[in-house]
């Protein structure tokens, strides 16, 4: 398992995705906080803290989306059948990649939370030991956002498709599906996800609560890995 995981950081370090995929993540992370900053006074409450916190969880959409990258972008280009033929077992060849994936989405997520916390803390005194649930979230999300696009990337095969129909779900298709399923769009991998990240300690009508988001986070996380490892060890390359 060692050389193919090394084998995986090497082609990501031979491509610019990894990096265009950081700087837009810290952008998106850096520009709300700093407008915060520059607009709001001190936070006065833990609710206050926890929401500043939150603006980090824009690292867990960006973890999703390199865990995609990481197998989609083999398919997209045909360089899995290389990484086949000199590792044919493919649940081990996709197991690599989903340990990378979730080891950079965490790395992904440490950066965000470091922006926000040398950002936040001297901009509104963002009070650290009230946001640590919303940032201990975040970190498990990312790394679970990571394997999940790994198994997303399996199933589509290919990159674009893969990604396209992602932020589609993430962006449209949760929120309509709250007209058919209302209190119970909560159990959609969005929401779960989004419970993960909340912080508090109690659900409501539309998040569980926030341990519960955690554990919604690691079994999606396991499913759409195992959907993807049985569709891949089927299909021809």
């Amino acid at each position: 398992m060692t050389p193919l995981v090394r084998a995986e950081i090497l082609k990501l370090r031979t491509v610019r995705t990894l990096l265009w995929v950081t700087v837009a993540m810290l952008a998106l992370v850096a520009i709300p906080v700093i407008s915060i900053a520059a607009s709001s006074g001190a936070t006065s409450t833990a609710a206050d803290d926890r929401s500043v916190a939150r603006v980090a969880a824009v690292a867990v959409v960006f973890a999703v989306v390199l865990g995609i990258a990481i197998f989609g972008a083999e398919g997209s280009h045909g360089t899995i059948t290389q990484t086949l033929l000199v590792a044919p077992v493919r649940e081990r060849v996709l197991a690599a990649k989903a340990a990378v994936a979730a080891a950079l989405g965490l790395a992904l997520g440490v950066l965000a939370e470091v922006v926000v916390v040398i950002v936040g803390v001297p901009g509104v005194s963002l009070n650290v030991h009230n946001a640590r649930g919303v940032l201990g979230g975040v970190l498990f999300a990312c790394a679970a956002g990571g394997v999940v696009g790994v198994g997303v990337g399996a199933l589509f095969h290919r990159q674009g498709p893969a990604i396209v129909v992602t932020l589609l779900w993430l962006l449209i298709a949760e929120s309509v599906l709250v007209v058919a399923l209302q209190d119970n769009v909560k159990y959609l991998p969005a929401h779960v996800f989004a419970a993960a990240v909340a912080g508090g300690e109690s659900g409501n009508s539309n998040l569980v609560g926030s341990w519960a988001g955690v554990v919604g986070a690691l079994l999606y996380a396991v499913a759409f890995f195992a959907a993807g490892a049985v569709l891949f060890a089927r299909r021809d390359v």
